[in-house]
């Protein structure tokens, strides 16, 4: 009997339980390892960034519904992880929502100009890859 031909691709990434149980059902070999809290964390976020780029790519409700619930389970992950409640993020989300508002307004920024010295001007000023300064000549 020949033996089918596998293919083999690269993965690095965290995976859903039961997925790697049906993917080996149906003949895949999964080379998979149990991650510690540290690996564990640094992958739930990568997850999370995952997931928000297939949230930006969804192209209908139904499938922005599955990606943010694919969100909400990392969400979940996390809090358990963190010993988080989600009464505890949700007050803070609250709280934030009370101070500076939500974006129901959805004013959209394209430019700011903040005083030299500032604190908005010091924020930017410290992450310049996601702030870059226009300098007019």
């Amino acid at each position: 009997m020949a033996q089918t031909k596998m293919r083999v691709f690269k993965q690095e990434k965290l995976w859903r339980d039961k997925m790697v149980a049906k993917a080996e059902s149906q003949g895949s070999v999964l080379h998979w390892r149990r991650l510690d809290d540290a690996e564990y964390d640094k992958q739930l976020r990568l997850k999370l960034l995952e997931e928000a780029d297939e949230v930006l790519d969804a192209p209908s409700r139904h499938e922005l519904m599955n990606e943010l619930a694919d969100i909400y389970e990392v969400f979940n992950s996390l809090c358990v992880l963190h010993n988080f409640s989600k009464e505890e993020i949700i007050a803070i989300q609250e709280k934030k929502r009370a101070e500076r508002g939500g974006f129901d307004e959805r004013k959209f920024v394209d430019t700011a100009e903040h005083p030299d010295g500032s604190y908005l001007a010091n924020y930017c000023l410290a992450e310049p890859l996601k702030y870059p300064e226009i300098i007019e000549e």
